[in-house]
């Protein structure tokens, strides 16, 4: 697999997607999964290419899932779900007591009463108490009914369309292939879960990858509600969409409403074109924080944070021995690397610990760590903007690895300094001391969290909760 900076990948998928007949009409629009499928290919990351039928003509696939059903049938019971079902992804941190919390939906739930919602977990994890796990239902299905055929029908229609030129190489198909089946099996899975329920509004975070769920939920008449989950650039791949794709996000499985923490989250995505104003609302600062004050600088340590990002461990440890030989110099302070709670490489850090960084993981929480250090390093993240009123100097390392775009914009929107690889951050530190980024205030980012308005947010329109 090749690493491609996100500005050669957006231009690769602008290009190939140029043409919405390609990938949508007037029922469905296939946009996102199509960015799933290329995204995949220009990288060469194959281990989403799964054997599928998708080539095979309407009523073959339809005798397939009969026959799958028929072969399949088992006796299960269904789960019973209320009105409100949050799905969550299982992001967790430790309070005061040791005990885990869901960082996403701890005060969410606690808002609007644990008795009045269904909790379904997209993680296998006994820390917190949900409602079920998904990754652990049953997938043995019925046939298909006729909603589900019509999905189908949709998506053979854009297959046949791409067989019928060249314009996708056969690597690309392949992928494109591979991205329509999870997202028809994702569909179907939670179709068959939410149909015959009563179902009113369906609260979750990030409708990227997500787009089975979302089309279950339309197709199903559910209201959906996405929570901020960090970081909205605007040059990311799945917000802030061009205006070439205006007329194609329509229906191509976006949220009905968007919760963003702050002003300024909500004047990035009115840059692009997938949601309308009146779609998107400040939810405030609803993440589970274990203190909501800031220290002053007098308790301030000698401290560097590093905050690494999922999955780009090669490059947060390439640092992490360059920053080891640059804290030589100054014995009087230490490093903390903090894992991105869903880092699935969790053991490559550990090389770190024998250069006298400590390691943490969930047993300390980002709040903790801002009010005692006095530097953050980190490439691009919300981190930066979770620093903002806790007297912190942010540095986002430039020309580093394969996300460098994100970092220079990070310095762009003014919430870290620039820092080379080669330059010494504490160095760097007292000669910027006075330069610190005061564009944002603490409230543009993050907005209090009123918990009454924020129940009203999540009313479906012509309903109460």
């Amino acid at each position: 697999m090749e690493f491609k900076p996100f500005s050669v990948v957006n231009q690769f998928l602008k290009e190939k997607l140029i043409l919405a007949s390609r990938y949508s009409n007037k029922e469905i629009s296939l946009l996102k999964i199509f960015q799933h499928a290329l995204s995949f290919a220009i990288v060469g990351n194959d281990e989403k290419l799964i054997k599928n039928y998708l080539h095979l003509p309407l009523f073959v696939q339809i005798f397939i899932y009969r026959l799958k059903g028929w072969t399949r049938r088992t006796s299960r019971s269904k789960v019973a779900l209320k009105s409100t079902v949050i799905l969550d992804p299982v992001r967790l941190v430790k309070d005061e007591k040791g005990a885990y919390r869901s960082i996403y939906f701890d005060r969410v739930v606690a808002a609007l009463g644990r008795s009045q919602v269904s909790i379904l977990h997209q993680r296998s994890s006994d820390l917190i108490q949900g409602d079920c796990d998904v990754t652990q239902l049953d997938r043995n299905w019925p046939a298909l009914d006729d909603v589900e055929k019509e999905v189908l029908k949709q998506i053979i229609g854009v297959v046949k369309r791409n067989n019928s030129f060249h314009y996708y190489t056969a690597y690309e198909k392949k992928h494109i292939l591979s991205a329509l089946h999870i997202f028809y099996e994702d569909f179907r899975f939670y179709y068959q879960l939410f149909k015959g329920q009563s179902i009113e509004r369906l609260i979750f975070i990030c409708h990227y990858h997500n787009e089975g769920l979302l089309a279950a939920a339309k197709a199903l008449n559910i209201f959906t509600i996405e929570l901020q989950h960090g970081l909205i650039a605007d040059n990311d791949l799945y917000y802030v969409y061009h205006e070439q794709f205006a007329g194609s996000v329509q229906n191509a499985f976006f949220p009905d409403r968007i919760l963003v923490y702050g002003q300024y989250w909500k004047g990035i995505l009115e840059k692009g074109c997938e949601f309308r104003p009146k779609q998107i609302l400040i939810g405030g600062d609803y993440l589970f924080r274990l203190h909501e004050r800031r220290e002053d600088a007098s308790k301030k340590e000698n401290l560097i944070l590093v905050c690494a990002q999922k999955t780009l461990h090669e490059d947060y440890v390439g640092y992490g021995r360059i920053l080891a030989k640059h804290v030589q110099a100054h014995p009087d302070w230490k490093v903390i690397v903090k894992l991105h709670p869903l880092e699935k490489n969790k053991e490559e850090y550990e090389v770190l610990r024998s250069f006298g960084f400590e390691i943490v993981d969930l047993e300390w929480p980002l709040d903790v760590l801002l009010m005692r250090c006095k530097i953050q390093i980190s490439i691009y993240s919300t981190t930066f903007f979770d620093a903002v009123g806790y007297d912190v100097v942010n540095f986002s390392l430039q020309h580093f690895g394969a996300s460098s775009d994100y970092a220079a914009d990070m310095v762009t929107e003014g919430v870290a300094l620039p820092l080379e690889v080669n330059q010494n951050p504490i160095d760097a530190y007292h000669k910027a001391r006075i330069q610190q980024p005061a564009v944002l205030g603490r409230e543009d980012v993050y907005a209090p969290f009123d918990r009454d308005a924020f129940v009203r947010m999540l009313q479906v329109p012509g309903k109460l909760l």
